[in-house]
């Protein structure tokens, strides 16, 4: 059932702000203190606590503008994805898995060709465009001891992937498939503004891999009749597998 039904929407500038009203409220909340606290936040900030609890906000921020809204329009999680039969959803597991895995193979081929354009020598500005903010490894270690590191494994692989797949590939996809009838166009929107929330990773860590990943599952979530669970289970293990790798090379460097 198209979301329009329920949404009683009169035009589609309409449906367009409803879209972008939960990435606006966060932009309205993050930009001026990032503003305020100088252009160098954009990239660095002071403390790899503050670089997370911004994270988190900018989640929580963007879940809750939503619930919000669909709590307003009377829109179900059911209507934009969440929940299928056993039987669809253990081939919807079975997809997600094999997508995530051709991801995996695809960023893993941009990343080797990548580096040999990068120049040995960079200054941070330089450097921060390619890959955005880097934790530094002391104060990473310092961080996941305080938090433990299964807390830390385990929040950084559930929560990203449950509200970027609720928002994205379930409320953007829904509600901007009752304004454009080409559904390439519509996957091609809602991956543009997935890729735009990660430019903190900088170019070749975020942006580009970002726009591959989100019109993947993008393109999988509307093949699947809109159901989330490919997307999700392809999101949670390419989260799970990230982590564990960033892990693993903290405790080798340590």
């Amino acid at each position: 059932m198209y979301i329009v039904v329920e949404l009683e929407l009169k035009n589609d500038f309409t449906f367009i702000l409803v879209w972008l009203s939960p990435i606006l409220t966060m932009l309205s909340i993050r930009l001026p203190w990032l503003i305020i606290a100088g252009a160098e936040r954009f990239f660095v900030p002071p403390s790899e606590v503050e670089f997370y609890i911004g994270q988190s906000c900018k989640y929580f921020c963007i879940f809750f503008v939503m619930v919000i809204i669909m709590y307003r329009f009377g829109i179900s999680f059911r209507s934009i994805g969440v929940g299928s039969t056993v039987r669809l959803a253990l081939s919807d597991i079975f997809h997600g898995g094999v997508f995530a895995l051709f991801y995996i193979l695809i960023t893993w081929i941009i990343s080797i060709v990548s580096i040999s354009f990068i120049p040995e020598k960079t200054d941070t500005v330089i450097f921060n465009i390619f890959y955005g903010y880097v934790v530094p490894v002391e104060k990473m270690l310092t961080l996941i001891s305080i938090l433990n590191p299964w807390f830390y494994a385990t929040y950084m692989t559930i929560v990203p992937a449950f509200i970027e797949e609720l928002y994205f590939r379930g409320f953007s996809i829904n509600l901007l498939k009752n304004i454009f009838r080409n559904l390439w166009i519509v996957n091609f929107l809602q991956t543009i503004s997935f890729s735009a929330l990660h430019w903190y990773r900088g170019l070749l860590a975020g942006i580009i891999p970002m726009f591959i990943f989100g019109f993947i599952f993008g393109f999988l979530t509307i093949r699947n009749n809109f159901r989330l669970t490919s997307a999700l289970t392809g999101h949670l293990l390419v989260n799970a597998l990230s982590v564990f790798l960033y892990l693993r090379g903290l405790e080798m460097v340590s």
